[in-house]
């Protein structure tokens, strides 16, 4: 199947999602669902077809076998490199399984993560602590071959530019693959509602630093005038708007948190710093007509990246957090 002969490769069963959604001439997004209620249409790869094949995030293991299913109803059965833009297992806890299938494929990542993909052991376990039964969903994620793995600062593909973006993990990598921008997290959770409106939240786990997120931002901001794609869960055809808007939301999040440090002992302190997000980011409007399941989901990643900002404020109090 071509991209010019249909916009959407249906699941075989009829059900949403599709194994594949046509984005743009040349670039396919595949909906990677999880065995989680509200992950149907939260975490992606993408494949970009020319000028070279690559694949952009593999997602967890637990949905490689559908990742392999949009693969051939697209009739790929090559892939000139994996581009990781992290090694969390949402992103790339399938790249060993992946490997297997595609041994010939350069499996690419920030230079500081390439031990984790040969030994994934401490990475899961890191995983089970922080994510829980969330993680034991994804599954384990096996190992990737030492030949396969590349340092993204020596990757060398047409059009290819690898911009080291450490907000969202120190290691995170966006990338530029001719006219589209494969922001991964760097830029947030960006999620379209059934009636138009867009979601968007910050995803900053501990350890985090502000201002390391906001100058990654910035260094993407030159490469975001075409179609800009994120690892969750969408894209935009001009990316800068969101970029803009997403850095000023991240200094609305530490005005808003930062005013309520001082009850951060308080049990129901995160409940508190839940209640005057959603009352005061107008990028979380869209949050009530979410479905249940999605607010679930949402929930539970509002309190992670409420615990990134928190440990950073904590650490700017204290005078510990980087310049």
């Amino acid at each position: 199947m071509t991209e010019g002969s249909e916009q959407i490769v249906p699941a075989p069963d009829g059900q949403s999602p599709p194994l594949a959604v046509a984005a743009a001439p040349g670039l396919w997004q595949i909906p990677l669902p999880q065995p989680l209620p509200g992950f149907d249409e939260f975490i992606s790869a993408w494949l970009i077809t020319s000028p070279a094949t690559v694949l952009v995030d593999v997602g967890p293991a637990a949905s490689v076998p559908r990742l392999f299913e949009a693969l051939s109803a697209l009739g790929v059965d090559r892939i000139d490199a994996v581009l990781l833009t992290h090694i969390h297992l949402d992103h790339a806890g399938g790249a060993g399984d992946f490997a297997v299938r595609f041994p010939h494929a350069p499996v690419v990542c920030h230079h500081s993560a390439l031990s984790h993909l040969a030994d994934p052991s401490r990475l899961w376990a890191g995983s089970l602590k922080a994510l829980g039964d969330t993680a034991r969903a994804y599954g384990p994620m096996r190992p990737v071959p030492e030949p396969q793995l590349v340092d993204a600062d020596t990757i060398n593909l047409p059009d290819l530019a690898a911009i080291a973006t450490p907000g969202h993990a120190v290691h995170h990598v966006s990338y530029r693959v001719g006219p589209f921008l494969m922001a991964g997290e760097a830029s947030g959770v960006y999620q379209r509602v059934d009636d138009g409106t867009v979601y968007l939240r910050p995803a900053t786990p501990p350890r985090f630093f502000l201002e390391t997120s906001l100058a990654s931002i910035d260094l993407l901001l030159p490469h975001a005038h075409a179609l800009t794609c994120f690892g969750h869960h969408g894209w935009c055809p001009d990316g800068q708007p969101v970029l803009r808007t997403h850095r000023a939301q991240l200094l609305r999040w530490a005005d808003i948190i930062s005013a309520r440090m001082s009850q951060r002992s308080d049990p129901t302190f995160e409940d508190g710093c839940i209640e005057a997000l959603l009352a005061q980011d107008p990028l979380l409007t869209s949050f009530q007509r979410l479905s249940p399941a999605v607010r679930q989901r949402e929930g539970f990643f509002l309190r992670n990246s409420i615990r990134g900002f928190v440990q950073y404020l904590a650490a700017r109090e204290e005078g510990t957090a980087p310049a």
